[in-house]
């Protein structure tokens, strides 16, 4: 099994979740919106310059628990609906899941999805 997390620009969030819908066995997401502090921002204030303006721009955060065979097709529909070509399109990071548990029924790992 893998997590999927994935930080887009939240203007962008209904083109992903709509693309999502489309991939076949899609397991479901969870979502939820997220300020990002952005790197390396004091690196080019300068101090001759207005005070730091410390913005943080709204993002939106899905975490996906699929199957392995699944994760590529999701991390690409992803990649390909939240892409502008522009700094701070945001990040996917998969990692793997050790176990699951289906709280209602007590499932577990692939029957849990």
């Amino acid at each position: 099994m893998k997590r999927i997390i994935a930080m887009v620009r939240s203007v962008l969030r209904d083109d992903v979740i709509s693309a999502l819908h489309l991939v076949e066995d899609f397991p479901g997401a969870s979502m939820s919106e997220v300020k990002k502090v952005r790197r390396g921002i004091h690196q080019k204030h300068k101090e001759d310059q207005e005070p730091l303006s410390l913005d943080f721009p709204i993002y939106v955060r899905f975490e996906i628990i699929c199957r392995n065979s699944l994760a590529p097709v999701i991390v690409e529909t992803i990649r390909a609906n939240a892409h502008t070509g522009k700094p701070g399109d945001g990040k996917i990071i998969v990692s793997s899941i050790e176990s699951a548990l289906r709280i209602c029924d007590g499932k577990e790992d692939k029957e849990a999805l």
